[in-house]
């Protein structure tokens, strides 16, 4: 699959990459600063490890967030139960790392984004799983920096 950031070489600083984690599709962003969430890519779910691999030979990887998706009455359900399993398979290297964050709403929100920023998410249906995943961090990052506070 790609898209707009298909291209896109790896900084070698990324501090944070988000995954919005879909059966098909994965969307990734990455934070290089803990401030700033930027969509990176969307891959085919089979692709993630070593994507993952790929950004953590940087060295400077210190957290992987991952949206958890919750029932509309807030509670985890069985897509909970299949994001878990896929991390478990397909990031088993990597776990220390992996924080979990609800992202309710997330993919109606990251159109919402798109089509601020003139892009059709009909048009681009990979793009909303990436800026899905930037939001996603964007949460974890606004989390972060209260506890800090």
């Amino acid at each position: 699959m790609t898209n707009q950031f298909s291209n896109f070489k790896f900084p070698k600083n990324i501090k944070a990459v988000a995954l919005d984690v879909g059966e098909k599709r994965i969307g990734i962003a990455y934070s290089e600063d803990g401030i700033f969430a930027f969509p990176l890519k969307t891959v085919p779910a089979g692709n993630i490890a070593a994507e993952i691999l790929q950004i953590a030979e940087g060295g400077s990887l210190e957290r992987i967030i991952i949206g958890l998706p919750r029932n509309m009455d807030g509670s985890l359900g069985f897509q909970t139960d299949k994001v878990k399993s896929f991390v478990s398979d397909n990031l088993a290297k990597y776990l220390d790392l992996v924080e979990y964050i609800d992202e309710t709403a997330t993919s109606v929100e990251a159109a919402d984004l798109m089509r601020v920023e003139g892009k059709d998410p009909r048009k681009n249906p990979g793009l909303i799983d990436a800026y899905s995943a930037k939001i996603i961090l964007e949460d974890w990052i606004s989390k972060v920096k209260g506890k800090n506070k």
